[in-house]
């Protein structure tokens, strides 16, 4: 929990195997998998305020549309708030969809972000419709060049979180254990300016003690590390 909690870029299965001398790659993997199920608390605050929202695709590089129009690429919501006085950026939010349609787009809303506040968005036909108790900002990116009013937030994490597949896990990951990768990444970026490192490993304990227990029978051993999927 101590290496989970405080190397900056988080760390992979095999960083563990070799960090505390396991025989067993499978090891690390378990524990590393069980403890990124325990970085999310169910009843955590929403996000509040001025709130970018967007989407980003990962996945491998591969012939024909880009962005929304892409296939064979997996998709994720991103919620960020943004002070308007500034550039800084605050708590942060990410979620696998299933698509980009106006009930997938909606349900991330109603789940991450508090009614009333301010959302931010591109101009993606499917947004207008969703949000309805909240004021709503609708950017055109090929003519925005301001960074204030801009989705510069969002785009940021995103970049990130490409970042961080490509360089933590070699641009290697199953697809269907993504979503745990995101909660880990969303429990870091969300501590990142504690002053005190022992913090965030004590929250670790406190949510890894009261978590439902998990089983390795649970949590289904067949990453391929040839994988077809790669960050882009």
């Amino acid at each position: 929990m101590w290496w989970f909690t405080t190397r900056k870029s988080g760390i992979n299965s095999v960083n563990l195997q070799e960090l505390l001398g396991f025989g067993s790659y499978h090891t690390a993997w378990n524990w590393l998998q069980k403890l990124r199920r325990c970085t999310i608390r169910q009843d955590r605050e929403k996000l509040s305020g001025r709130v970018e929202v967007d989407e980003f695709v990962i996945g491998g590089q591969k012939s024909g549309k880009r962005g929304r129009g892409a296939e064979g690429k997996i998709i994720v919501a991103a919620a960020v708030e943004r002070d308007e006085q500034n550039k800084q950026i605050g708590r942060i939010r990410l979620q696998l969809l299933l698509d980009y349609s106006a009930f997938s787009l909606e349900t991330f809303i109603n789940e991450n972000i508090v009614s009333g506040s301010t959302i931010v968005t591109d101009s993606w036909s499917s947004y207008p419709a969703i949000i309805k108790e909240q004021r709503h900002v609708r950017i055109n990116q090929s003519r925005s060049t301001e960074g204030q009013k801009s989705l510069y937030g969002v785009h940021i994490v995103a970049s990130l979180i490409k970042r961080l597949i490509r360089g933590t896990y070699q641009g290697r990951f199953e697809p269907k254990y993504l979503q745990n990768y995101l909660d880990e990444y969303v429990f870091r970026f969300n501590r990142r300016k504690s002053k005190f490192i022992g913090k965030k490993f004590m929250r670790i304990v406190q949510q890894v003690v009261n978590s439902t227990k998990i089983k390795c029978c649970d949590i289904k051993w067949d990453v391929d590390p040839l994988s077809e999927y790669y960050a882009t």
